[in-house]
């Protein structure tokens, strides 16, 4: 098949969604079918950063290109598109095209039958990137819906809107155990801009926990630049690698305190798993189809600091607990495949 995922501009650095669906584009073309990433950089509103103009005239330029994420190994059979705006002329003909961010559904949903049979890989309940009712909107319009998470598909139960569910998955060419389950404890946790992301009440709570526990290993990492009120002695990865998290972060805790708002998919969560993590977890939505509490996790309120710090401590002061966690996470994230979500992708793109 001709496969063609359309996705809103490039990220020069990891992001979880745009992983995912690199992912699903080089198992796909390994498959044998051919795959066309086309970024397009023309965002819902009138008013544009900076960056962005500038990113346009790059384009424009031909000056963007696969170096453009030289964060991701693309296979040979994928090929990358770089566009300035929303324009039919500039998306190749298909047997199949998915929309991925929100606003790019409406685009996709006007293309001509030439461009693919139409679908919409929703990672998010994206009220928190746009406008309600036009996110709301775009679950109705006449694509068919492919969710990654339990709680997406009863958003789309609630909306009236029929979804398939293919559910994320964990690399494990790349996140796997390096260090044995018995090492010294310690806590990863994702350091984000954006507040739904829980980074600064998370931050608070280790705080507090390290007060309690000053031997335990904090282990931080993001995208933006080390946080100025931590301790000087906190581990902190800016644009870590795979390998750096694997071996540095992941392989070092012991637990991975997840303390998102709201999240599509905990991808750092299950990564964090397969590297021997137990969990600590608000109750975001996304960590409901990986994170059993009583089981490898223990879930608390959204933005519940006593909850989070209480939950760390109890595992910090329950070792044989906190065990049987990390090895639970491995279990679980082990039926977690690439193989096993991106042949039921393929499946459900396939039927005519």
């Amino acid at each position: 098949m001709k496969i063609t995922f359309i996705l809103p501009g490039l990220s020069r650095y990891p992001v979880g969604g745009y992983k995912v669906v690199y992912e699903y584009a080089n198992y796909f073309a390994q498959k044998g079918n051919q795959v066309s990433l086309v970024h397009v950089e023309q965002v819902p509103s009138g008013h544009v950063k900076m960056r962005v103009h500038l990113k346009n005239i790059a384009i424009k330029l031909k000056i963007m290109g696969k170096d453009s994420i030289s964060w991701f190994n693309f296979d040979k059979g994928v090929t990358l598109k770089f566009i300035s705006d929303f324009s039919e002329s500039k998306i190749p003909d298909a047997d199949v095209i998915i929309a991925t961010a929100w606003y790019t559904a409406s685009f996709v949903a006007k293309l001509s039958k030439n461009k693919g049979r139409k679908y919409y890989f929703i990672q998010h309940y994206e009220i928190q990137h746009g406008n309600n009712d036009l996110v709301d909107d775009s679950w109705h319009l006449p694509l068919k819906k492919i969710v990654i998470a339990t709680w997406l598909q009863k958003i789309g139960n609630g909306l009236g809107v029929e979804t398939e569910i293919i559910k994320n998955f964990v690399n494990h060419d790349e996140f796997f155990p390096t260090n044995s389950i018995n090492r010294a404890p310690g806590i990863s946790m994702l350091v984000h801009n954006e507040s739904w992301k829980g980074s600064i009440e998370g931050i608070e709570v280790l705080k507090r926990v390290y007060k309690k526990y000053p031997k335990v290993k904090i282990m931080l990492f993001g995208l933006p630049d080390r946080p100025s009120d931590i301790p000087q002695n906190w581990y902190y990865a800016q644009k870590a690698t795979p390998k750096q998290l694997r071996e540095q972060i992941y392989g070092q805790s012991t637990i991975f305190l997840f303390p998102s708002h709201k999240e599509g998919w905990g991808l750092t969560a299950t990564e964090a798993m397969a590297c021997g993590n137990a969990l600590v977890s608000t109750s975001n939505g996304g960590i409901d189809d990986f994170g059993f509490n009583g089981k490898n996790a223990i879930i608390v309120g959204v933005r519940d600091e006593i909850g989070m710090e209480n939950a760390l401590c109890s595992l910090l002061s329950n070792t044989d607990v906190m065990r049987e966690y990390q090895l639970e996470s491995i279990r679980i994230s082990n039926k977690l495949t690439l193989e096993n979500s991106g042949e039921k992708f393929l499946k459900i793109i396939s039927k005519k």
